[in-house]
């Protein structure tokens, strides 16, 4: 397992450090950029501790400063639920701002 070997392992550790970029680069293309979004962190992956959890929140840190962690309403299948039934429903769309479709790229 990877967070096993990420404290001694510099290559596991970078492994778990470029996914927590790519989960902050996610999560950064789609919140708003004022206000004060909620990010709550859900799925198994999470279940790997602080081998992940900490690069995951210095990443959010970086990219999305004004966001506040919070619980989340639920488990996975119950959002999975929501999101089939607002579909279905017509209740979500393509957002209007485009900065939310925007995939950032790697600095050089």
């Amino acid at each position: 397992e990877v967070a096993a070997c990420a404290p001694d392992d510099p290559v596991a550790a970078g492994v778990l450090r470029a996914a927590a970029r790519h989960m902050a680069e996610s999560a950064a293309a789609v919140c708003p950029a004022s206000g004060a979004p909620s990010i709550a962190l859900t799925g198994g992956l999470f279940k790997m501790g602080e081998p992940l959890l900490g690069p995951l929140g210095e990443e959010l840190a970086a990219r999305l400063p004004h966001a506040r962690r919070v619980a989340a309403d639920g488990d996975p299948l119950h959002g999975a639920v929501r999101i089939a039934a607002d579909l279905a429903g017509g209740a979500l769309t393509l957002p209007a701002d485009g900065t939310m479709l925007y995939v950032p790229r790697e600095r050089l």
